[in-house]
């Protein structure tokens, strides 16, 4: 998964370049963001750091986010976060592999809507997908992912054949071309997405299919910045606390145009595995998820 800084695009990742002032007796913290724009929008992970950052500062603090272009792939930013001792956050999937190099902040950002997908489609196709009932089924369709998403891993480790582009303006181009046949895409994402996609109306969110697998995003920091873990872990668990996370949460375009779709149609739910899942996943603490009702 990726992150998103342009309002064209997803963003894949951030850095935060720590400096200090003191001015009439305040610390400022300018904080500088260097983000992969990808997709919209920026402001879902960047308002809730911003947040999270406010909630656990001292009462002489100031934060400060200064943006700044830097165009990375997500391998790439996973890669600097690991070999780079610097005060650097980045969001994405969770995998044990990425939790062995990065230091998590096991906190879902999405309370769990990633690992619930549904899927973008060309509308004449809605038929071909009616006809879906199992896994296996849902095998003989090819989708497209991102070619350093954890999605591709766990759709290929379940049987499912995989396409993958480098970017999601790339994947909705080929799925419009035909190139593949769905487009899979967490319920925080699809018809948000498409909102933002006036002019291609010949593509749609497909009406009856979701498939479930546990996952979540989160932030992530070099393991040498303990102390920049912890406080924005502190920062988030205040968030919960006061409601303020849920109230964001529930409120936000990206979560409340999918929620509110959800509903108007009951899904066939396919499951599948995650072996990719890290074993310190805190699935077993509710106020870290979203349960939806069985479709």
């Amino acid at each position: 998964m990726a992150i998103v800084i342009n309002l064209q695009r997803i963003i894949l990742g951030i850095a935060l370049l720590s400096s200090f002032s003191v001015a009439a007796e305040q610390k400022v913290i300018s904080i500088n963001i260097q983000a992969v724009a990808m997709e919209q929008p920026s402001d879902y992970f960047v308002t809730l750091l911003r947040m999270a950052l406010e909630a656990s500062k001292a009462p002489d603090e100031q934060i400060e986010l200064r943006f700044a272009p830097y165009e990375l792939s997500q391998a790439r930013w996973i890669y600097l976060l690991h070999h780079e001792a610097s005060d650097t956050v980045i969001w994405t999937m969770t995998t044990k592999e990425r939790e062995a190099l990065l230091r998590p902040i096991r906190i879902p950002l999405f309370k769990g809507l990633f690992g619930k997908r549904v899927f973008i489609i060309r509308k004449q196709d809605q038929p071909r997908f009616d006809k879906v009932m199992t896994r296996a089924q849902l095998g003989d369709l090819l989708a497209g992912q991102g070619a350093h998403w954890p999605d591709t891993r766990i759709l290929q480790l379940n049987d499912l054949p995989v396409t993958t582009a480098s970017s999601t303006d790339s994947l909705f181009k080929m799925l419009m071309a035909g190139r593949f046949d769905y487009f899979p895409r967490g319920i925080s994402e699809a018809w948000f997405e498409l909102a933002q996609r006036p002019d291609n109306e010949d593509m749609v969110v497909e009406q009856n299919l979701m498939i479930v697998y546990p996952t979540a995003i989160y932030y992530f920091v070099p393991r040498s910045r303990e102390a920049l873990a912890v406080r924005i872990e502190r920062g988030l668990e205040r968030l919960i606390d006061s409601g303020e996370f849920d109230k964001f949460f529930y409120s936000h375009a990206r979560t409340k145009a999918g929620l509110e779709q959800l509903k108007q149609f009951p899904r066939r739910i396919i499951t599948l595995e995650n072996p990719d899942l890290p074993e310190a996943t805190p699935l077993d603490n509710p106020r870290y998820w979203l349960t939806l009702p069985e479709s």
